[in-house]
């Protein structure tokens, strides 16, 4: 957003206003609140605003898309196989920005009546960022496990962290490698469930091996693209975090979790979970080994190198910004025809 606003002016529109404090931290940009709709209908009414991009499909968020005269546009906050990113409401927007061709056909090919002309593939403008060494140095394998948090519904309800990762982290802590457990932050927040338990335990098992100088890490403040330099081998859930890491570190060790011990059936949904290896309730024992052939088998590394073209095309790290700006400037003259605006005027 910062590098659009060096073109088109940006305004970020806050409806909550822990939300609306904490942006106020991270960037100069032009921050508005309205909490209330009378208010938010008011800020529009006062501008001339021209596009709106919106980062999920809050219920909030859908009171801007009252106002005709905007295009708006969806863009979501992750290239994932959940469910909830093939909801129904893309279809009320009028663009759907995606990564790239996976996207492109698991919209397609569920969500029955999706214009396809809405969807543009632009990348994935965040992983254009400058990612520094954040992990203390360690002569160790740096294994990375992070999982998802459960979802708001089962179905999307992708964690690992019940099910599977107290044997993760035991069978990580008994290998001579630095483990860093950096879960999604909301997994600490499902109080008296079996997550928030199994959470507790793991976080328990590596204090107690660091306790022994084990020097393992547990993190859910660090930037995750930053601990992603230092990282060796991924282990993670259906989420953003595994197309990411293959988008950016193609050549590292990728793995994900089936908390559904249905390979086949979640093959169907994920890629990545149908060709590389899956982490299971049964064949967990065999994660040493799934280790080891993430870093060398030359199948396992030329199955990445094919599924980071199905997930992001053919773009190089750094060109999606260029993308996702030039998409932008496209839906704007779509919508406007051919006019031509100043830089003061466009927003």
């Amino acid at each position: 957003m910062e590098t659009l606003n060096e073109i088109r002016p940006v305004v970020l529109i806050f409806r909550q206003r822990a939300a609306f404090k904490s942006a106020q931290e991270m960037t100069s940009l032009p921050l508005a609140l309205a909490i209330s709709y009378p208010d938010l209908a008011e800020f529009y009414a006062e501008n001339d605003f021209r596009l709106a991009i919106y980062v999920n499909n809050g219920m909030r968020n859908f009171q801007s898309m009252a106002d005709a005269s905007i295009v708006h546009v969806h863009v979501d906050h992750g290239e994932s196989d959940k469910k909830s990113s093939i909801s129904n409401q893309l279809k009320a927007y009028d663009k759907v920005f995606v990564a790239g061709p996976a996207a492109k056909d698991r919209c397609e090919t569920a969500l029955w009546g999706l214009d396809p002309n809405k969807l543009v593939a632009v990348g994935r403008p965040p992983l254009d960022g400058d990612f520094t060494s954040v992990l203390p140095r360690d002569d160790r394998r740096t294994i990375v496990y992070a999982p998802t948090w459960q979802g708001e519904d089962e179905a999307n309800n992708f964690t690992s962290v019940d099910l599977l990762g107290p044997q993760i982290v035991e069978t990580l802590l008994s290998e001579r490698v630095r483990l860093v457990y950096r879960p999604h932050p909301r997994v600490s927040e499902s109080h008296e469930s079996a997550v928030y338990a199994a959470d507790r335990a793991i976080r328990e098992m590596i204090e107690g091996a660091n306790s022994s100088g084990g020097a393992h890490v547990i993190t859910a403040e660090l930037r995750v693209l930053d601990i992603f330099e230092d990282t060796d081998v991924l282990i993670t859930d259906v989420s953003s975090l595994g197309p990411d890491f293959l988008y950016l570190h193609t050549g590292k060790g990728l793995i994900l979790t089936d908390r559904h011990n249905e390979t086949t059936r979640a093959g169907q949904n994920s890629a990545l979970v149908a060709q590389l290896g899956t982490v299971t309730a049964e064949n967990i024992d065999r994660l040493p080994q799934m280790i080891e052939e993430s870093m060398s088998d030359d199948d396992v590394i030329a199955a990445r190198r094919r599924l980071k073209a199905h997930y992001f095309g053919e773009n190089a790290v750094g060109e999606s910004t260029g993308q996702f700006i030039e998409a932008i400037n496209e839906a704007i003259r779509e919508r406007e025809g051919s006019h031509s605006y100043s830089n003061d005027d466009r927003k």
